[in-house]
């Protein structure tokens, strides 16, 4: 995940897969996580999100967290643990009953 484009389309492809895990925990206003390599999707409780982060990524969680919740919209980072980049952006919370393999 080296650009910005990289970053969505990487979001674009899982998108499906994170709103329902979104859904899943939607009482509880999740952080949600794509991890690279594994692909594997995340739901995590603010708070707990934000101790996870160093002082200026708290800093952006806190206000595109803030953001989100006001404008019916998500937190979804993706971690590339092979290129050690952490990147984050809002998306839109969309009802979503299945997903196409």
């Amino acid at each position: 995940m080296k650009t910005t484009d990289d970053f969505y389309n990487i979001i674009n492809q899982y998108m499906g897969h994170i709103q329902l895990f979104y859904r899943k925990y939607e009482d509880k206003n999740p952080v949600m996580e794509l991890s690279l390599p594994s692909h594997k999707i995340y739901a995590y409780p603010y708070s707990e999100y934000l101790k996870k982060l160093g002082k200026k990524d708290q800093k952006i969680l806190k206000k595109e967290y803030n953001e989100a919740s006001k404008n019916n919209k998500m937190v979804v980072f993706v971690r590339d643990e092979e290129e050690k980049v952490l990147k984050s952006s809002l998306f839109p919370i969309e009802d979503i009953d299945y997903v196409e393999q």
